[in-house]
């Protein structure tokens, strides 16, 4: 597919989700993209950082009104949910099918991977639009000053989360044992969910309890790679400051402790830790590759992880890389996983992360491999929610928004 047509393609998508109204709960506008018209009608938090990203390439103004939209959600406090329900309409059906933390009724009350500040930085290098860059750092300020104040209680620079949601990839194996999933399907998933919820129905409005509790506490390696990135980028946007120092210093902290206390000499692969005792768990999966994205991550690590996990057949490297779990793992599903996802199939934002990262450290040939097969899967099947990493067959949602990232590859 020549570019012209792709962009015409990833337009169609983006455009054709395209949300715009007034919502009847606080009588503010918005301007968004929703990830899916049918499994996922409302804003997310981390699609919409995705849907920015993309819309760089066709539509500017959309892509700053994605992200007004997303931050105009933060409360005084700073905290943004992952979930705003704009179309209230739409939320009862939904939450009748699907399982959503909440404090208030419009909107949910935990967390997705920050990558607000990196979405922020790209549509201001894009637009140069001193107003957007201007509006946006006093909500990215306080957004991860919350962040730091609120989800790393034993400040190694760690953010710790409270339920696999959070992390974005929330079926993903590496959290069976610590959910005590024995049942390995989306029923046995959402029983474990249910019990994570009884467990903070009474202090859900309170973070450190919650996370004292130690019922679902993960420093994740997925979520913390993008915290280092994006605190990058917010030093960046705030300019020769004291912030900016500040913030620099917060993503150093942040990186020493993922090599320091997450990266397994053994396993040669990032591992997350569980629980207040920090256990390292031991599955591997494409979080376990994420630090990658990292510029100061050493030449060392990055030659490990390429070499031993990513160009690996017997791992990552298959017809249409990079699966969510590597083909070793006992548990991998590569095919339709009927909701129980993140266990198989390869994904595009993952791959669009790890092709960022081998590019950084100088793997352009690799990463654009990755990003040819990523296309043909596109041709194939259409801009899909994931794919077959043996077959490129199209899996999960149609349409889906965060797919279009291919612009961006």
């Amino acid at each position: 597919m020549e570019r012209p047509a792709l962009e015409l393609a990833a337009r169609d998508i983006l455009l054709g989700n395209l949300r715009r109204g007034t919502a009847e709960w606080n009588g503010q506008e918005y301007s968004f993209v929703v990830p899916s018209l049918t499994g996922y009608p409302f804003q997310w938090f981390w699609d919409s950082c995705f849907h920015a990203i993309a819309l760089i390439h066709i539509d500017c103004n959309q892509a700053k009104a994605e992200l007004d939209t997303l931050m105009s959600a933060a409360l005084p406090n700073g905290f943004i949910p992952h979930i705003i329900f704009w179309e209230s309409e739409k939320r009862d059906y939904f939450l009748s099918k699907n399982l959503v933390a909440r404090v208030n009724p419009n909107f949910s009350s935990t967390i997705q991977p920050p990558i607000l500040a990196y979405a922020v930085e790209r549509v201001y290098q894009a637009t140069g639009d001193e107003a957007f860059r201007e509006r946006s750092l006093p909500v990215l300020v306080n957004y991860y000053r919350w962040l730091k104040e609120n989800r790393d209680p034993d400040k190694d620079g760690l953010l710790s989360i409270i339920q696999p949601e959070e992390s974005g990839i929330d079926c993903s194996p590496k959290y069976d044992e610590i959910l005590k999933l024995t049942d390995l399907c989306n029923q046995g998933f959402i029983e474990a969910l249910n019990r994570i919820y009884s467990s903070y129905e009474l202090i859900r409005s309170d973070e450190l309890s919650m996370l004292n509790a130690d019922v679902f506490h993960v420093e994740d390696v997925l979520v913390n790679s993008i915290y280092a990135l994006s605190l990058q980028s917010l030093a960046r946007l705030l300019g020769d400051t004291d912030e900016s120092l500040n913030t620099l210093n917060d993503a150093s902290k942040t990186m020493e402790s993922l090599v320091n206390k997450c990266w397994d000499v053994d396993t040669e692969a990032f591992l997350d830790l569980n629980g207040l005792q920090e256990i390292p768990n031991r599955t591997v999966t494409i979080s376990s590759l994420m630090p990658i994205i990292l510029p100061d991550l050493s030449p060392y690590i990055v030659k490990r992880l390429v070499e031993k996990w990513i160009m690996s057949e017997d791992h990552f490297w298959l017809p249409y890389p990079l699966p969510s779990v590597p083909a070793s793992n006992s548990k991998f599903i590569p095919g339709d996983p009927h909701g129980f996802i993140w266990r198989g199939p390869s994904w595009i934002n993952t791959n669009w992360f790890i092709t960022k990262g081998l590019k950084l450290h100088g793997y352009q040939e690799l990463a654009d491999d990755i990003s040819a097969k990523s296309l043909a899967c596109i041709q194939q099947s259409g801009f899909r929610e994931y794919y077959n990493p043996y077959t490129g067959e199209g899996l999960g949602a149609k349409n889906f928004g965060w797919s279009t990232l291919i612009l961006d590859m």
